[in-house]
């Protein structure tokens, strides 16, 4: 059939919505229609503009629309139906101290060991904030030492269909208290630890001065590394591993090779402490070559 005489369809028809809620930081043409004809998949895909901060709304009508569309639509004088403006909004929720606290709290118990007792305590002059309204997931990254300190910082982002919506930096105190181990009779420098010269407390950790962890277990086996005197918290840098091996002692050496195995004298050029590789010196042919600490005064053939 033929055209009727003096009309003639517009290549492109825009059906503009009355009304659409958005989730995302950007207006695509598509967002903006009911349906439309003679656009392809890329053409709805264009950013048109942005979306209103969260919380708000902005109306649009059809003429605000087509001057921002490309030149390439633009051009072909698309014919527009449906609603003359278009309002778009972006719901949002208030998010809470107590919401905050929360968030940060379960962020302490997927990264603190299960026998920690801890506690958010309190906000620095947190002011209630927005996120989106709806389904939305939570990520929290801490601030270095923020878990070695009574006052730590959080960076809490919230993401809406995978993007990023928004970020909000926050200072917290908070508590944890462990079961550590307190000195009870002096400990000499190089003495082995033994638990009869410690009682153990529960303490909150964070009011221990410093950035080193205080021993939460108790270093069995291990050697004083410098007097502990009476009252003194038990801190990870306080024992050393305790010397198996001393310079100039005859040791045996343990080779393991294919089914073969051969144990010969040596003489300890060096100290070593347990899983340390030292050198010896073979007390037949005076060969000198390396060997790995395993027990007192029991080595392994190092290659």
């Amino acid at each position: 059939m033929a055209a009727l005489s003096g009309w003639a369809q517009a290549a492109i028809v825009l059906e503009l919505k009355p009304a659409q809620t958005m989730t995302s930081g950007n207006i695509t043409l598509n967002d903006f229609l009911q349906s439309s004809q003679g656009l392809s998949a890329d053409d709805l895909a264009v950013v048109i503009a942005a979306s209103p901060a969260l919380g708000q709304q902005m109306t649009w009508n059809r003429q605000q629309i087509a001057a921002l569309l490309p030149d390439a639509i633009r051009q072909q004088s698309p014919e527009w139906t449906g609603a003359k403006d278009c309002t778009v909004s972006r719901p949002s929720a208030t998010f809470s101290e107590a919401e905050v606290k929360q968030a940060i709290g379960a962020e302490l118990a997927q990264q603190l060991p299960a026998d920690a007792k801890f506690s958010v305590l309190e906000l620095a002059g947190f002011q209630p904030f927005l996120v989106p309204q709806g389904e939305v997931a939570t990520h929290i990254d801490f601030s270095n030492g923020s878990l070695r300190n009574e006052w730590g910082e959080a960076s809490l982002q919230f993401s809406q269909n995978g993007q990023l919506a928004v970020t909000q930096n926050v200072r917290f105190h908070w508590s944890c208290t462990r079961q550590v181990w307190q000195v009870a009779n002096r400990v000499p420098s190089g003495q082995p630890l033994t638990s009869a010269d410690f009682t153990p407390v529960e303490t909150n950790v964070l009011k221990i001065p410093g950035m080193l962890e205080p021993a939460t277990m108790f270093p069995e086996g291990k050697n004083a590394a410098r007097i502990l005197t009476q009252g003194r918290i038990l801190m990870e840098n306080d024992w050393v591993e305790p010397t198996l091996v001393a310079r100039n002692d005859l040791v045996t050496i343990l080779y393991q090779h294919g089914g073969l195995s051969i144990t010969l004298q040596a003489k300890a050029m060096a100290s070593g402490v347990k899983d340390q590789v030292i050198e010896v010196q073979n007390m037949s042919s005076h060969k000198m070559f390396n060997a790995r600490v395993v027990d007192e005064r029991t080595l392994v053939y190092a290659e």
